[in-house]
């Protein structure tokens, strides 16, 4: 089974990462055409090789936009979706002394912002194979809910002014074609890397990392280093954080290849650099029962869980969400008889194994128990991407997933439905009724 194992050696960024990955094999052309095939346009990948420090050859990749696409001002303003522009990823590690001033190596795309909704849009393209899909769909929805926090709004209402330009939607879905291209089933990442000090933006001076990207670190293993920049952005801590299986560290694997992407700029204290290595890791074969799918994905996961009888049940009710919110796949409770009689509850926990120990504590934390178990499991998921349902009143969320025979089916979202329903003044049920698959879907 092949595996991508990161090393943020001085922290990562969107650009930093897809560099890594052409330096270890993958096609820059062959990802340009695809992201062509989405419907972006007016920009082009340019990967090359430059001499680092010590002169050491590392991949640098740019998302440069087209010539006539003017470049804002330092400091330029943005919709607070990400006001503090993050999209300084090729641009990784700023001057002393006027820190993130926004002077990016590229120009960016300001054509307007994208929601959540229309990045979908984007992603439900035909040619995007699932996998990747779901990957970007995953890495977009953890910035919408880190940005949604930080500025006390909805995910709906996010508007992703740098996130959802051109560049990074590159970036984002550019890693995700990249890993496809190698042959990747797993990724792996050692700790990463934040700096010290703060970040200058166009609403005035923020912590060092950013807010949003401090959200999107919770719950995974992180090392500080003495460096006054910003090591580590958004868009590289999430697509780390939501791909990531986990630290490499003792897992035996076969090295295959090495490379490494850099940087805008050299740092004095070191490379500036984010290495990667495609490898091989034994894996258990899937039972004769279970043969290979294209439309089913096999996840390594833990399971967590314990049973609470003493706890106020409005607290025991919000401990799902929580754990949700945190990065488990889900949560759940179940209700039990448990000794002398008393009603009680089972909290069951599906969590990627990286983040089990942290979600187990969280449970010590957060509620009354006084003990978890944990075990490792295995599951099996069906293909699914993000898709939208016509109805007399508007368009509803919906979820499309891919039975194993390659039938396709389309179920509306309760949350949007409901929302709908109270702004056309109809019932939940008649918006589920009347949202029905389009012809061409």
């Amino acid at each position: 089974m092949k595996v991508v194992a990161f090393d943020p050696v001085t922290g990562a960024s969107g650009d930093m990462i897809l560099g890594a990955l052409f330096d270890i094999g993958a096609s820059p052309a062959a990802v340009d055409a695809a992201l062509r095939r989405l419907g972006l346009d007016g920009f082009r990948l340019e990967f090359r090789h430059i001499d680092g420090l010590h002169h050491v050859r590392y991949g640098r990749c740019e998302v440069l936009l087209n010539d006539d696409t003017p470049a804002p001002p330092p400091g330029h303003d943005h919709d607070h979706g990400h006001d503090h522009t993050h999209k300084h990823d090729s641009d990784h590690g700023q001057e002393p002394g006027h820190k993130h001033d926004h002077e990016p190596s590229h120009p960016h795309h300001h054509a307007g912002f994208r929601t959540l909704t229309d990045i979908r849009k984007l992603l439900a393209h035909p040619s995007l194979p699932p996998r990747v899909r779901d990957q970007a769909d995953r890495i977009f929805q953890r910035l919408a809910e880190a940005e949604a926090f930080v500025h006390g709004t909805t995910v709906e209402q996010v508007h992703f002014h740098e996130v959802g330009a051109v560049d990074s939607v590159a970036d984002i879905v550019g890693s995700c074609l990249a890993l496809e291209e190698l042959g990747v089933e797993r990724v792996y990442c050692a700790p990463l890397k934040v700096g010290t000090g703060t970040i200058r933006c166009a609403h005035g001076v923020l912590p060092n990392p950013a807010p949003a990207t401090a959200r999107l670190l919770e719950g995974f293993p992180v090392v500080r280093l003495e460096i006054p920049f910003e090591l580590t952005t958004p868009t590289g801590a999430a697509i780390l954080t939501t791909l990531s299986e986990g630290n490499w560290s003792g897992r035996p694997l076969r090295w295959l290849r090495t490379g490494a992407g850099h940087g805008g700029r050299t740092l004095e204290e070191g490379p500036n650099i984010l290495r990667a290595i495609l490898a091989e890791e034994d894996s258990v074969p899937a039972p004769a029962a279970l043969p290979a799918n294209p439309h089913v994905r096999h996840e390594d996961v833990t399971i967590l869980e314990t049973d609470i009888d003493d706890q106020n049940p409005e607290l025991t009710a919000a401990l799902p969400d929580l754990l949700r919110a945190r990065g488990a796949c889900d949560a759940t409770l179940t209700p039990l008889i448990m000794k002398k009689g008393r009603p009680g509850v089972r909290l069951t926990v599906l969590a990627p194994p990286a983040l089990a120990e942290t979600l187990a504590e969280l449970i010590l934390q957060q509620s009354s128990s006084i003990g978890v178990r944990l075990w490792p499991a295995a599951r099996r998921i069906l293909d699914r991407s993000a898709a939208t349902l016509p109805t007399p009143w508007g368009e509803v969320r919906a979820k499309r997933i891919v039975r194993p025979d390659g039938r396709a089916e389309v179920a509306p979202e309760y949350e949007s439905c409901r929302e709908l329903a109270a702004h056309s003044g109809r019932t939940v049920r008649e918006v589920m009724t009347a949202a029905i698959l389009p012809p061409s879907a």
